[in-house]
């Protein structure tokens, strides 16, 4: 490995200048190159992006490490803090080196490198991109082999940055925001940037492994952001039960302690012996009781919904089918359907079951000639005339609660219509 390392101290050299220009004889740190800035050097660290589905690793994000004269660790925080304008770019410049130098002596097979950098500098479009080419010629790295990472609260003026990402994309850099769900999440944003990549903030997947409303939401905003044809990635797992929030959601990448902490060249990749063979085990261990426990507690439900509308004794009255289906713990309504999917008349509640969000949706309450033909409990019992169905849990607008539909097409008094009862979830 060449021990010479360069910096760029002078932005009004041309690009190769700028990379070709050395200011010091450096060594090494911990198995690192390293450049000098302001009296601190600069290093790398890497921490492994995994590829659920192909169980290996695909990225290495590359982190800035740093110390000081004399030999003490500078956070990140304190390196980039109060640093805007000329400065900034100069230390992402730098950053940017360091770590194509040591990614290079790494030369990890089929593996992306995430270099997170400011907008400040993507702005400066035609300088950077000449730069940053000109490193990937110097290590005989193509474009596609590099992520470049934008934290989507730091973006400020969308449209430039929307043009500039576009001429990024061209050259073959691919494209990834940061922190998407952390406050400033719009997907407005995401369309129109088109990003390759979005990083799910962590938060988004701690809450999801407590919350089963979270849960639903995280795999509904991977399937919007896979609309938008991105790649999602969850990162900050630190628990097997997060990984499995994220497997759950349908995320395909994958980052964290719980998989690999950030290493220094002078160290190794510490992904633990059999991690995914144990995960994916318990992820279809964990699947296959949750159906289990799912059959177990909704089976009373449909056997008695099924007893009541296509037995023998479903010439009762809806009234009468609602106050036997409210006699099990979770029943919360019933009501009908034509077979067009319009509602014929109001919802009978459970007498006993109060609903707070009932009160807050009160302009919802009367679904009295509401059409719910695109709901999936009218469209399968359509399909499947005398056959109970039963749907996942879903978002109802008439409380605000994560509901279960049990739905069939049956005869009433002559008559052919659609019966529904929902169900809350419970644990």
């Amino acid at each position: 490995m060449n021990s010479k390392l360069k910096i760029i101290d002078n932005l009004a050299l041309a690009p190769r200048e700028q990379v070709e220009q050395i200011v010091e004889k450096a060594g090494y740190y911990q198995g690192n190159s390293y450049l000098e800035f302001e009296a601190r050097r600069l290093y790398s660290a890497f921490q492994p992006i995994y590829s659920i589905a192909h169980k290996r690793i695909v990225g290495l994000e590359a982190l800035v490490r740093a110390v000081d004269d004399k030999g003490e660790a500078v956070t990140p925080a304190v390196l980039f803090s109060r640093r805007q304008g000329e400065a900034i770019h100069q230390l992402d410049l730098t950053c940017q080196q360091v770590h194509l130098q040591n990614f290079h002596a790494l030369d990890p097979p089929d593996a992306w490198l995430f270099l997170n950098v400011d907008p400040s500098t993507l702005s400066r479009c035609a300088r950077y991109t000449d730069f940053l080419n000109d490193l990937l010629v110097r290590y005989n790295y193509t474009p596609n082999r590099v992520v470049i990472e934008i934290l989507e609260s730091s973006i400020e003026d969308e449209s430039e940055l929307e043009q500039t990402i576009g001429q990024y994309k061209d050259l073959g850099f691919l494209i990834a925001i940061d922190d998407f769900g952390a406050g400033h999440s719009n997907f407005e944003r995401i369309w129109r940037i088109q990003p390759d990549i979005v990083k799910l903030d962590r938060g988004m997947l701690k809450k999801a492994g407590q919350d089963d409303s979270v849960k639903e939401l995280l795999k509904g905003i991977t399937s919007m952001l896979h609309n938008c044809k991105c790649l999602v990635l969850a990162e900050g797992v630190e628990t097997a039960g997060e990984a499995l929030a994220a497997m759950d959601a349908q995320v395909d990448l994958i980052q964290g302690y719980y998989f690999a902490r950030p290493f220094l060249l002078s160290g190794s990749i510490a992904t633990r012996r059999g991690l995914w063979k144990e995960l994916y085990n318990e992820f279809d261990e964990l699947n296959l009781f949750i159906q289990e426990r799912k059959r177990e507690s909704l089976e009373p439900y449909r056997n008695r919904f099924a007893a009541l509308t296509v037995g023998a004794q479903k010439k009762n009255l809806l009234d009468e089918i609602a106050q036997l289906m409210f006699k099990l713990p979770h029943s919360i309504r019933l009501y009908q359907l034509a077979l067009d999917g319009e509602q014929c008349h109001a919802n009978i509640n459970s007498p006993t079951i109060q609903i707070e969000g009932r009160d807050r949706l009160y302009a919802l309450a009367n679904a009295q000639g509401a059409s719910w033909k695109r709901r999936d409990y009218y469209v399968n019992a359509v399909n499947n005339p005398g056959n109970v169905q039963m749907t996942q849990p879903y978002f109802s607008v008439s409380d605000g609660t994560l509901c279960i539909t049990l739905s069939v097409l049956t005869r009433l008094h002559g008559e052919d219509f659609i019966v529904c009862c929902d169900i809350l979830p419970g644990d």
